[in-house]
């Protein structure tokens, strides 16, 4: 069994075959996917969405994350915290609640460049981490060209903490010492498609220096198609092609990737 631990089949490019992605997931054994979130006005999509796709012996089992991506700072008012904390505790009431994360957060500054966005960027990510402690949730971190403000902000909320499950970056792209520095936090290092890019061999360098127990694979879909399919839309199954690159960079056999990377997404997210 494999796990997507980041997705966004709620996008426009799924529409005309979502139920098709999900059912090909399951048979490629991509058992379960974690769906993050742009923006608030979305959450009410994924939670109908992780209800649709739940536990089934044809299609993967769909949860999501609640948060507020980096690059819609502009979409970020000054209730949405209390109503993420709203929607959290509605849920949390159901015993088969499918919210198992927060995210996806964090800073980018790639696309984001004005100094008023980065310091509303800051704040609105400070609020999602303030509202991952008190519930107790994973959090899924986005960072882009602003790598020393997220390690200080990650530090400043978490080198105190005993907690080995306080999220993962997303779609790694940093270096070692960055890597090494979030896993001493308790984060988890989730590797896309961009580990299997021709280009990437620095990346592919840094992956074989981390511990595969502190590791998760994900598509980033429909963005990020691995190699084997660049210029194409990416989907869950094509998380196949991230696992089998890390059999090869930890040149171990593919099984041994699915098994671990599994267990760890399962104990990060509570799958």
């Amino acid at each position: 069994m494999l796990i997507d631990t980041h997705a966004h089949i709620n996008f426009s490019d799924f529409a005309e075959d979502r139920e098709e992605i999900m059912a090909r997931a399951y048979e490629l054994g991509v058992k379960k996917i974690l769906h993050s979130c742009c923006r608030v006005s979305e959450i009410e999509e994924l939670i109908r969405l992780g209800y649709e796709y739940d536990i089934s012996d044809s299609m993967a089992n769909l949860f999501i994350a609640v948060g507020v991506h980096p690059i819609e700072v502009s979409s970020w008012e000054d209730n949405h915290a209390q109503l993420i904390r709203e929607i959290i505790k509605r849920e949390f009431e159901s015993h088969r609640h499918k919210i198992r994360a927060i995210g996806e957060t964090g800073l980018d500054y790639f696309h984001c460049q004005e100094l008023s966005d980065q310091e509303k960027q800051k704040e609105i990510f400070q609020e999602q981490i303030q509202l991952a402690k008190e519930f107790s949730l994973p959090l899924i971190i986005h960072t882009r060209d602003a790598w020393n403000d997220t390690l200080d902000i990650l530090k400043t909320n978490f080198k105190n903490s005993t907690s080995d499950r306080n999220g993962t970056i997303h779609c790694y792209t940093g270096d070692l010492d960055f890597a090494k520095a979030c896993i001493d936090l308790g984060f988890f290092i989730s590797w896309s498609g961009i580990l299997t890019f021709k280009k990437t061999e620095n990346l592919r360098e840094v992956a074989k220096k981390l511990p595969l127990k502190r590791t998760l694979i994900e598509t980033d879909c429909p963005y990020l198609a691995p190699q084997a399919k660049r210029g194409k839309r990416n989907e869950p199954s094509y998380v196949n092609y991230v696992a089998e690159c890390l059999s090869e960079v930890y040149n171990l056999e593919q099984q041994e990737i699915a098994k671990q990377t599994t267990s760890n997404a399962e104990y990060l997210f509570q799958l």
